[in-house]
């Protein structure tokens, strides 16, 4: 048993990663692609969520005036 993991997650590896024709290797990089900004957008989301409560913290502790 023990001498078969590496040959079953070595079939894995293949079976996850390589594809059967070129248009199944055509549609996986067309969805990788499609949906490659998502990352992005959220480092995006994330930054200016951060950047609206900095700015509103610093005008409760100051005079009101942006620093």
């Amino acid at each position: 048993m023990i001498a078969n993991i590496p040959g079953r997650f070595r079939a894995w590896l293949i079976d996850t990663f390589t594809y059967e024709s070129g248009q199944q290797a055509a549609d996986a990089m067309a969805d990788a692609t499609r949906w490659g900004w998502l990352p992005a957008l959220s480092g995006v989301a994330v930054g200016g969520e951060y950047a609206r409560r900095s700015h509103n913290e610093s005008m409760v502790q100051g005079s009101g005036m942006p620093g």
